[in-house]
């Protein structure tokens, strides 16, 4: 467990350009995870998905959460589909998800089965997370700094 950081950069993916050390600017921002662009994942193709909905607002009304980022829930949950970011390319800071009250929402998460009865992705669990312990200041956005990417090219 001695990594500060954990980076994806999937085999099918490139990073195009010029780039910041992300590493050195999560450092200098504090920063917990570096994101790339948001996309859905929809209960018609994922039935069992609008119930990790549930259960993230059950969890954060039962455990007094103070969200962190309550735009970012409200935004992220819809009628019929969850946001997520796409993790093909993304930077974790380890720190962050080794903290006790982020471990205990996990936790929680693993004690439904979701993950396996409804295929809860990493990417839709990683946005929930984020939204519920990080700051928004904390998360930054590989659009804002203009760093090209490709997936799939």
């Amino acid at each position: 467990g001695g990594y500060e950081y954990v980076m994806r950069l999937d085999d099918d993916s490139q990073v195009l350009g010029d780039w910041i050390n992300v590493f050195d600017e999560m450092r200098r921002k504090r920063a917990v995870y570096f994101a790339n662009n948001k996309d859905a994942d929809v209960e018609r193709t994922l039935p069992g998905l609008m119930k990790l909905q549930h259960l993230a607002l059950k969890y954060i009304f039962l455990n007094n959460i103070t969200v962190k980022q309550p735009d970012m829930i409200r935004e992220g949950f819809g009628d019929d589909s969850i946001l997520n970011y796409f993790n093909n390319f993304e930077v974790t800071k380890m720190e962050f998800f080794r903290r006790q009250q982020v471990r205990h929402w996990i936790d929680e998460v693993d004690r439904t089965n979701g993950i396996f009865k409804y295929r809860w992705g990493d990417s839709v669990l990683r946005y929930i997370t984020l939204a519920m312990f990080a700051e928004s200041s904390e998360v930054l956005h590989r659009s804002h700094y203009n760093l090209l990417y490709c997936h799939k090219c």
